[in-house]
């Protein structure tokens, strides 16, 4: 943690910023007076923050609403382009992130760092990949670190098995590569979760793909894991017919068409065969 004069820099220059000073301790009261004192609701400080920016990341609703309803840009974007969805993502209240979509937020802003759906995605926050998806978020895009939001979220120690799942469900690339690596092999670089590995699997994760060095994910799950064990297991036998037909439906579908599967005439059985 940063100390002595950077720290003290730090609160000096927020402090240079009154309302984003209120914002940030989430002092609704002092918010509305600073506003009804003429403090310009939009004003960016140093790195072209607003308030909203700072709202959304604090995860305050009422500060955020307030903000939105007094003509705070929806998507004004920071020194790196960020958005206050990217932040409200970040920030992890489903709430905030779904007010901003009502009055207009960009599911998918042209980012290079991570977009909103990745910020969502490597902090396991299922509800709000969820309400991204549902809104048209890109699943496949990648940003400069991780990947893609199915990247993301398979690089974190203590992944997410409900948000991979639903990645996956809703046609994120299992196979996608980034900086030579699948999302099975940072499962079995960082975390070694065999839930998360066989979900992969289940949604065609290829156990023979290498990365730039000749490596499988069993490689470097390392030999006496019990992931590595599983790996082996699945490099051995084949899938059942049952499920290549399933995961040639499904890349034939693609994610737009995936994500409608629900609202088809089909039986149950079959409905629940292809998600």
């Amino acid at each position: 943690m940063a100390s002595g004069p950077v720290l003290d820099t730090v609160y000096t220059r927020v402090q240079m910023f009154p309302l984003h000073n209120a914002v940030a301790s989430r002092n609704f009261t002092e918010v509305q007076n600073l506003v009804a004192n003429g403090h310009d609701i939009n004003e960016q400080h140093y790195d072209r923050v607003t308030p909203l920016h700072m709202a959304c990341l604090t995860g305050d609703v009422e500060i955020t609403d307030y903000l939105l309803q007094k003509g705070a840009w929806v998507n004004a974007q920071s020194i790196d382009n960020s958005t206050p969805l990217c932040d409200a993502c970040a920030g992890g209240n489903v709430e905030c992130v779904k007010m901003l979509l009502n009055h207009g937020a960009v599911v998918n802003p042209p980012l290079l760092l991570s977009t909103p759906l990745h910020e969502a995605a490597l902090r396991g926050y299922t509800d709000i990949v969820t309400v991204l998806i549902i809104a048209g978020a890109k699943l496949n895009v990648n940003d400069l670190h991780y990947g893609t939001p199915l990247h993301a979220t398979c690089s974190m120690q203590f992944p997410s098995i409900s948000c991979i799942n639903f990645l996956l469900k809703s046609g994120a690339s299992v196979n996608a590569i980034k900086n030579h690596k699948t999302p099975l092999h940072l499962i079995a670089m960082y975390s070694k979760s065999e839930d998360a590995a066989q979900l992969l699997l289940a949604y065609g994760a290829d156990v023979y793909m290498k990365d730039n060095r000749g490596r499988t994910a069993r490689d470097l799950a390392g030999p006496s894991s019990a992931l590595a064990h599983l790996l082996v297991t699945n490099e051995k036998d084949p899938r059942p017919l049952t499920q290549c037909c399933r995961l040639a439906i499904r890349s034939h579908l693609g994610p737009t068409r995936l994500q409608m599967i629900n609202k088809l005439q089909a039986p149950p059985i079959l409905i629940g065969f292809l998600q």
